[in-house]
């Protein structure tokens, strides 16, 4: 009896003995890791909390990761070949991460080119008269860039190469050089002709813009065109003068006198050949 008594003495020990050496040892395990050892492993983790700043939104983030890359992978924020980060994924953070999204796409400026005029004298035609031969075309162009975006505003836009994508066809134009003609039945000879626009008016109880009384014979122009007292052949009216200007007589137009309203009425509104004398 005495031996068993003993035995019961001596385990209740050892138990005492192993209860002490488990609750011991998580502090020996962490002094050992703090201070002695300093495995990687050991070192206690300071808990962060980081914004996450990506594809519009703010995430907050509890992590225990130092480098924006650890952060991302734990997030599984998944990057384009292109995409960058602030700071860098190979850097340490302070509180805030920002994920920038780049996207590169190439873009075409269509732009139109002038196309050359080739001129051609021609005795067919009168002096001052011209008559296209060949229409013109325009070329056509294209401007290619590389355009950057970060989160969808643009930051660069960078010139590649021009493409010509349709050459230009050049105009080309005959220029008259005759200077006669023949009207009721006679030779005229002459500077240049217009082709214009002709209207009638007929007396208004006011002299010319020459200071004469207007009459058959006396026509209105633009004095940017025709000069005042240029001497004139208009077909359909014969010899004129320009003497006279009119408000509504702008350009390549020209308004011939009558004696009457029923005249001005019958003659209406007609293209004319308006030759200026010699």
């Amino acid at each position: 009896m005495e031996s068993h008594k003993h035995f019961l003495q001596l385990l209740s020990v050892l138990i005492m003995v192993a209860a002490l050496m488990l609750f011991m040892a998580p502090e020996e395990m962490k002094v050992e890791g703090m201070y002695a050892v300093k495995s990687a492993e050991l070192v206690p983790k300071t808990v962060k909390l980081v914004e996450v700043e990506v594809d519009g939104e703010i995430l907050k983030i509890i992590t225990k990761k130092d480098l924006v890359k650890e952060v991302l992978a734990e997030t599984k924020i998944i990057l384009g070949d292109a995409d960058k980060t602030e700071p860098e994924l190979e850097k340490t953070f302070d509180n805030q991460i920002k994920v920038i999204r780049v996207t590169k796409k190439q873009v075409e400026k269509k732009k139109y080119l002038a196309f050359p005029t080739e001129e051609k004298k021609s005795a067919d035609l009168f002096k001052g008269e011209t008559r296209i031969l060949q229409k013109g075309e325009r070329g056509i162009e294209k401007d290619i860039y590389e355009v950057i975006t970060e989160n969808g505003q643009e930051v660069a836009r960078n010139f590649i190469r021009k493409v010509l994508v349709k050459e230009p066809i050049k105009q080309v134009v005959a220029l008259g050089t005759r200077q006669s003609a023949y009207r009721d039945g006679s030779s005229l000879d002459f500077k240049e002709v217009h082709t214009m626009t002709a209207t009638a008016y007929t007396h208004t109880g006011n002299r010319t813009a020459t200071g004469i009384w207007p009459k058959v014979g006396i026509v209105a122009v633009d004095p940017r065109v025709i000069p005042l007292g240029t001497r004139l052949y208009v077909d359909g009216y014969g010899y004129a003068t320009a003497a006279d200007v009119g408000g509504a007589i702008k350009g390549k137009r020209i308004d011939v006198f009558m004696e009457t309203r029923a005249e001005c009425r019958q003659w209406g509104r007609r293209p004319v050949q308006v030759f200026v004398l010699q």
